[in-house]
């Protein structure tokens, strides 16, 4: 594949969204649920109807004694 084939594709992507036809999928589904959530008086929101990637995980803050304890596994 040349450069310019890469960018053809990089750029059909940014326009149309993932390749794999089970996110297309998922994503239309999610976006039918929550029209006739919403149609039928519901307060739903797209994101309520989209599976859980893990994508957005709050990163954990550490404890001193947490921090410690990983660096003596580590140490033996």
């Amino acid at each position: 594949m040349t450069y310019v084939e890469a960018m053809d594709w990089m750029r059909y992507r940014r326009q149309t969204g993932p390749l794999n036809l089970g996110l297309r999928l998922e994503d239309g589904f999610a976006m039918l649920a929550t029209v006739f959530n919403n149609v039928m008086g519901g307060k739903a929101k797209y994101s309520d109807y989209m599976p859980d990637r893990g994508f957005n995980v709050e990163p954990k803050s550490a404890t001193p004694q947490e921090v410690l304890a990983l660096l003596k596994r580590v140490k033996g």
